[in-house]
């Protein structure tokens, strides 16, 4: 029995090493194998983490001053109708599109975060829950492109361009407790 269990560990070894040989050799061997992974300092990504949850969280509180405290002053936002310059621009266009909505709340999930020196890219994937004041809730999943720059020891949105992935909306019937 042990010579049977023996020739069967071997084979099946044999089988499971010309698996993974064939799997490496199909593996892409040029930079577009790492294109979506982290990279850089911990530390850092993680202040761009928490830079976005800064963000966020002021759509939820409806905040002006905390939301665009997270931008550069040369910062470009585009929400798939075009680019808005500066950070003067940015808060206005954000005042107006928050203007309808009773309620908003943004949650994002990094799909990787990139630093080098002074310098970040990421890409996030966000689910959006939304009020207008009329009652009608929408739900929307989006991703953000962002940029990013250190300025006086402190990472701010450099540019951010946001894409929808889908949408959906219904009148609600709920009461707000």
């Amino acid at each position: 029995m042990n010579k049977y269990l023996l020739a069967w560990s071997l084979i099946l070894l044999g089988a499971m090493t010309s698996m993974w040989a064939s799997a490496s050799e199909l593996a892409p061997s040029d930079a577009s194998n790492t294109a979506q992974r982290n990279t850089g300092p911990v530390a850092d990504r993680l202040a761009i983490r928490e830079l976005i949850e800064s963000y966020n969280a002021a759509v939820i509180e409806k905040d002006a001053d905390k939301w665009i405290a997270n931008w550069a002053d040369d910062g470009v936002w585009n929400l798939g109708g075009g680019n808005i310059y500066g950070k003067e621009s940015i808060l206005e266009s954000w005042l107006t599109i928050m203007a309808p909505y009773e309620h908003a709340a943004v949650f994002g999930q990094p799909i990787f975060i990139q630093v080098e020196g002074d310098q970040g890219v990421a890409h996030w994937h966000t689910n959006e829950r939304l009020r207008l004041f009329s009652g009608t809730e929408m739900l929307a999943v989006g991703r953000y492109k962002d940029r990013y720059i250190r300025s006086g020891g402190v990472w701010l949105i450099k540019r951010r361009d946001y894409s929808v992935v889908f949408t959906a909306s219904s009148h609600s019937s709920l009461s707000e407790k």
